[in-house]
């Protein structure tokens, strides 16, 4: 079990056991703890890509070029384990990227800024990337211990809950001030936007918000969580990483699985009134198993559309990488 606590000097603590944060203990090895960085990166066919790649290969007959505009995540739960499936104690940083309160501690991780290439704003109709970046968490722990690494996708339930109920979305606190919905319906976990090329030179735009959904009634202007503890559809991917390195290996984010199966052909609306007017090159998931490309998203994912549920097993996303 992991337990969060503010800390003096901005951090939170993964716990070996489930007592108090005063129980915590490294006196299982006397390694003394060291700084690390877990970095984190899109990847293509195993190489690191990003806002200057053209990107070829997607697509059911791989004839669709796809150019990165938005990659941003949360990241939350995090449990570092040894050899032996212990778990070690470890510190995260907190800074502008990497919060923590008593109701739960979340990182954001951007990979992309929003000049360049095709993270650009005239890249997508709707882009929304920021300038800022933040590619590797960092903090302190047994490096030499640790052999298996886990993550939850997303904004822990209860800290969404909480922030929603207590700031509004520019009050909120960094990295919370970014990625939701809108202020009353939550947060997206996932946000991965992303021009598209097809073989004849068309062009469109490709949408992967995965967010967690039926967080308040319909129509009555009840905020995220108001009325309840969880989402019905919470759609927090996790993964776990085991053989890991934490000197020598990355975490990769695999943008050929997040897209396998998608047939590229999307909606085309009106930019003005928003109706749809016709098809064209693109991808559109926001979590609703209305959306067809959500259903093969979600598989890569391991995530259920039927209930919302994560499987780190299934998840074939977030791969250990060099």
């Amino acid at each position: 079990m992991t337990t969060f606590a503010q800390l003096p000097k901005s951090a939170f603590v993964v716990c070996l056991s489930t007592f108090a944060i005063a129980g915590c203990s490294s006196d299982a090895d006397p390694e003394k703890p060291a700084a690390f960085e877990l970095r984190f990166e899109a990847l293509v066919d195993g190489h690191a890509v990003g806002c200057t790649d053209d990107l070829p290969g997607f697509g059911p007959s791989g004839d669709y070029q796809v150019g990165i505009n938005d990659l941003r995540f949360y990241l939350s739960n995090p449990k570092f384990k040894d050899a032996a499936g212990r778990e070690v104690e470890t510190v995260l940083d907190e800074n502008e990227f990497q919060y923590a309160s008593p109701d739960g501690a979340v990182t954001l991780v951007d990979l992309t800024g929003n000049s360049e290439g095709s993270c650009s704003a005239t890249s997508v109709a709707y882009a929304e990337g920021t300038a800022r970046t933040h590619s590797a968490l960092t903090g302190t722990t047994l490096v030499h211990q640790v052999s298996s690494i886990s993550f939850d996708v997303g904004v822990p339930q209860k800290l969404m809950q909480k922030t929603i109920a207590t700031n509004t979305p520019e009050g909120a606190p960094s990295p919370l001030n970014e990625m939701y919905w809108n202020w009353n319906t939550g947060y997206r976990h996932f946000v991965f936007n992303f021009s598209v090329t097809d073989g004849s030179g068309a062009t469109g735009a490709g949408y992967v918000h995965l967010g967690s959904r039926d967080c308040a009634p319909e129509g009555d202007g009840i905020k995220a969580l108001e009325d309840r503890d969880s989402c019905t559809f919470v759609n927090t991917p996790s993964f776990t990483l085991g053989s890991f390195n934490l000197e020598t290996h990355t975490v990769g984010i695999d943008l050929h699985k997040i897209l396998e199966g998608v047939d590229f052909i999307a909606p085309v609306y009106d930019s003005s009134t928003f109706e749809i007017i016709g098809e064209g090159p693109g991808v559109e998931c926001h979590s609703s198993p209305m959306q067809p490309d959500c259903t093969p998203v979600f598989g890569s994912f391991g995530l259920s559309m039927t209930n919302g549920s994560a499987d780190a097993v299934k998840d074939a996303v977030f791969i250990k990488a060099r």
